[in-house]
Formats: structure tokens, sequence, C-alpha cells
């Protein structure tokens, strides 16, 4: 089974070596972001794996939590393969609804 290595991913972001999933470019369009506030996410301060889906159906995914602009969270779902040939790919990209997630964090029950 697939480990995310955030090693990896924030390799793959900062050297633009990454790839997005069939939606995840419209999704990121559609919630007003772009590409460089992905890279600025992952690549900025300390990101955090806050999740891994390793047994996905679609292929192992975790989900990074990343700060652009310094004060906006966001979280980016990764798919991260289970070989250093395959390539890092977004899968989606979000604004944590603080409704929904405890600190960003932790999903609320």
């Amino acid at each position: 089974m697939a480990v995310a290595d955030l090693d990896a991913i924030r390799r793959a972001f900062c050297q633009q070596t990454y790839l997005f999933r069939n939606t995840g470019f419209a999704k990121m369009l559609k919630r007003g972001l772009v590409a460089a506030d992905l890279v600025e996410a992952i690549c900025r301060d300390t990101p955090e794996i806050i999740d891994d889906y390793a047994a996905d159906d679609r292929g192992p995914a975790c989900l990074v939590l990343g700060w652009a602009d310094l004060a906006r969270p966001l979280h980016v779902v990764v798919g991260y393969g289970d070989s250093p040939d395959v390539p890092i790919e977004v899968v989606t990209v979000y604004e944590p609804d603080a409704r929904q997630w405890y600190n960003h964090r932790v999903r609320r029950k």
C-alpha cells in the first residue's frame, strides 16, 4: 500500500511538475482559485497531511492543509500514486468551511 510523502508532494508543487485530474482544474477555477494559490499553499511554510486515503478506489490520495496569502486555508486533495513514476495530481481544492471543519484540520461530526 502506498504512503503519502509530503516531501515528494511539496517537491512536485514547488517544481511545478504536478498535474490535475479530470475535474480538478475546473473545480479550482469554479472556486475562484488559481494554480499559484496551490503552489503557495503547498510550498510555503508548513503544509500538513491531515487525512490519507491510501485505499481509495480512484487511487491513493491525501488531504493537505496549506495556507495561501498567509491567512487563507486551502485543502488540496492530492493523488500521489503508488510509485515514484506516478505523477502527483490535484484531485480537488477548496477552502474549508468552518461549519464542517474544526481548526481547518478535523471534520466536525
